[in-house]
């Protein structure tokens, strides 16, 4: 046996070792990978939430984007005026435009859209106890991202502040409920109305990309209504196999 090929063999097997110890595989350059299962459950109380003059309404989720990158993608900056694609995805929740544009700006990334509910024949809003699922492969140095519509609301959405990193410095994986790294942010695209009441939001407005212009920036949320806590109305939940 040459010295190469015995290399060659002792890296396969030392590969093979730490597989076993740490119960996940390597990938071709060495590191770490594993399945990541995500779901996004609606916990929120099925009589409705609280809006203005007391009425009620139910909270739904709005089909919705993820991305796997080895760069911090970002759907949008802070305190930066939304792009067209972000104005879809939060007033409408609509995903494939901004799909479209991560693909034409970005290079290396994998991407999904997760639309239809545990259990149903097609893609629809996540009502209350219902729940998306999605799965995705992962190494050492990706990194995660997710954006979804507040349903019946003008331009609200789901995401985190930055991208998480699918394994941290130790080697560990992204494991867990991941619900407070979802921030609800305001697109600034459209002027807010009171949620589950405006008349310019799904499903009373009359038409798709409707309602007063704003022209403001991306934002945390931050107006005069009630919005709940995001852990009462979402739970997110990651698995890693």
């Amino acid at each position: 046996m040459t010295t190469q090929k015995f290399m060659a063999s002792v890296a396969i097997i030392v590969t093979l070792v730490l597989s076993i110890q740490t119960g996940f595989a390597f990938n071709k350059n060495g590191k770490k990978q594993a399945t990541f299962k995500v779901r996004v459950e609606n916990i929120s109380d099925p009589n409705g939430l609280v809006t203005a003059g007391g009425n009620k309404y139910p909270f739904a989720l709005s089909p919705g984007l993820f991305v796997i990158n080895h760069k911090k993608q970002h759907f949008f900056e802070e305190g930066e005026k939304a792009s067209a694609a972000l104005e879809l995805q939060a007033e409408d929740g609509n995903p494939e435009t901004l799909s479209k544009r991560l693909q034409t700006k970005v290079g290396s990334l994998f991407m999904g859209i997760f639309n239809t509910p545990v259990g149903a024949d097609k893609p629809g809003p996540l009502l209350p106890g219902s729940a998306y699922e999605f799965t995705f492969e992962g190494a050492e140095g990706m990194k995660f991202n997710i954006i979804a519509m507040y349903g019946q609301s003008n331009d609200l959405f789901y995401a985190p502040k930055e991208a998480l990193d699918l394994f941290d410095k130790n080697g560990d994986p992204l494991d867990g409920d991941i619900t407070e790294k979802l921030l609800l942010w305001d697109a600034g695209t459209e002027v807010n109305q009171a949620p589950g009441i405006g008349d310019e939001q799904a499903p009373r407005q009359k038409m798709a990309n409707t309602g007063k212009t704003e022209n403001g920036v991306v934002k945390l949320v931050n107006d005069e209504f009630r919005y709940p806590k995001t852990s009462d109305v979402l739970r997110v939940t990651v698995t890693a196999q």
